[in-house]
């Protein structure tokens, strides 16, 4: 009889969304699996091949170390070893990645209330500030509101004058709306919400992580983990309501109610929330 081979699981999502944590929970429940925190960072270029499928092999050909990331992830499948990318910035790669690894893939769509996630990603110095490390982000990874393949294409007319937190929600909803358009995909493990992860009655992670790597004790012993804790570099205003209507009616679509978006959007609450660096 053959044996099967390991699960190939991403866990998809917009980026703070807990995913290091995640991943550190994952490696101590998993100690035979190899688990990632973004395998690759940036480097995975989703942004060149997002909705843009005739770009795969084009950007496989020019980026070597994509070629062998997904080279060593085979390696590893192959003697047995299961795989996790717990990261966020291979999202673009969704359908090459069902198509590479077929019946042994796995994937989790993970989303956050859209306000919090844009402040969140706010503080981190996406379209916010000349950071380094933002840059690259925010060039090589972050859905940008005037690119040419995005779903909410009427939005375009208002993106000179986003502001930074616009630019981050924009993000969060074009994500999530390419995310939802592949539920009926083989290998989607369900739909799991950032701020049910880990509360007593629901404890998401628990029904996460067996879906993706199968059944497991889940270690909690250690402290959650979270290397990167900022705080906003600029203030966050009201967002463009036309923007602020499209994110609202996806986020309801995810299970969020009205009730708890209005009052997640407040502009004075966000800016009290995240001048401390501890989201």
């Amino acid at each position: 009889m053959a044996v099967p081979m390991p699960p190939i699981a991403f866990v998809f999502s917009t980026g703070r969304t807990s995913t290091q944590n995640i991943a550190a929970l994952a490696k101590r429940s998993y100690p035979k699996a190899s688990v990632e925190h973004e395998g690759l960072g940036p480097y995975y270029h989703s942004r060149r091949v997002f909705r843009n499928p005739e770009k795969f092999h084009q950007v496989l050909g020019a980026q070597v170390q994509i070629q062998r990331k997904l080279i060593g992830i085979e390696d590893g499948m192959a003697q047995g070893r299961s795989y996790l990318d717990a990261g966020w910035p291979a999202f673009g790669w969704l359908p090459y990645l069902s198509d590479r690894f077929g019946e042994n893939f796995r994937f989790a769509h993970l989303v956050r209330n859209p306000f919090h996630t844009a402040a969140s990603l706010t503080t981190h110095g996406l379209f916010s500030q000349p950071t380094k490390v933002g840059r690259r982000f925010q060039r090589l990874s972050m859905i940008h509101a005037k690119d040419a393949n995005t779903h909410h294409r009427s939005l375009q007319a208002y993106a000179a004058g986003f502001s930074p937190f616009d630019r981050n929600l924009f993000h969060w909803l074009e994500l999530n709306q390419f995310l939802i358009e592949h539920h009926d995909r083989d290998g989607f493990v369900g739909l799991f919400r950032f701020e049910d992860l880990y509360t007593p009655h629901k404890h998401q992670i628990t029904r996460m992580l067996p879906k993706l790597l199968g059944d497991a004790d889940i270690d909690f012993k250690a402290k959650p983990v979270d290397q990167v804790q900022k705080k906003l570099p600029v203030e966050i205003g009201t967002a463009h309501p036309a923007l602020s209507d499209a994110v609202m009616a996806l986020a309801e679509r995810l299970g969020y109610s009205t009730e708890e978006l209005t009052t997640a959007q407040d502009p004075d609450a966000l800016n009290r929330t995240y001048a401390v660096a501890r989201h």
